[in-house]
């Protein structure tokens, strides 16, 4: 039996890098933070793309949290695909196993009062057993855009 203790993770503590989709080239780009503010969650971001060498500067007081797109930019992502009628997302690796592990798991225990972790904001069609295996399939198929 696999199990998932829900620790309070909320949806910032995947907020450190989102891969996005390169708005010049449509491959793999990053969005990340930079310069002497690289802890804050309104500090300076940078996207960047390694293939085409495109870069452009965020520096601003206002950010979108949540939803399939990075905070910053609003840059489509590069872990997106589509699962059960929906569209499963993830930020980065470290979101996508999250995912993972909450999906996967057959039992799954929360803290009390942490109505504000992630685990507890997931969709129903993606904690429902009967959907188990397909999201798993498509967390396959996102883990294969990492390489």
């Amino acid at each position: 039996m696999l199990r998932f203790r829900d620790v309070g993770e909320t949806i910032y503590s995947f907020g450190d890098e989102f891969l996005i989709r390169c708005p010049r080239c449509q491959r793999r780009a990053s969005v990340i933070p930079w310069g002497e503010s690289r802890s804050t969650l309104f500090g300076a971001h940078r996207a960047v793309c390694a293939h085409c060498g495109y870069v452009r500067d965020w520096k601003s007081d206002h950010i979108t949290v949540g939803g399939p797109a990075d905070w910053y930019f609003h840059y489509p992502l590069w872990l997106e695909t589509p699962c059960c009628g929906q569209t499963l997302w993830a930020y980065n690796e470290k979101h996508l196993t999250f995912l993972e592990n909450y999906v996967m798991a057959n039992l799954r225990e929360r803290l009390p009062n942490r109505n504000k972790s992630l685990a507890s904001r997931l969709p129903g069609w993606m904690q429902d057993a009967k959907n188990r295996e397909e999201v798993l399939k498509g967390i396959a198929r996102l883990r294969k855009k990492l390489q």
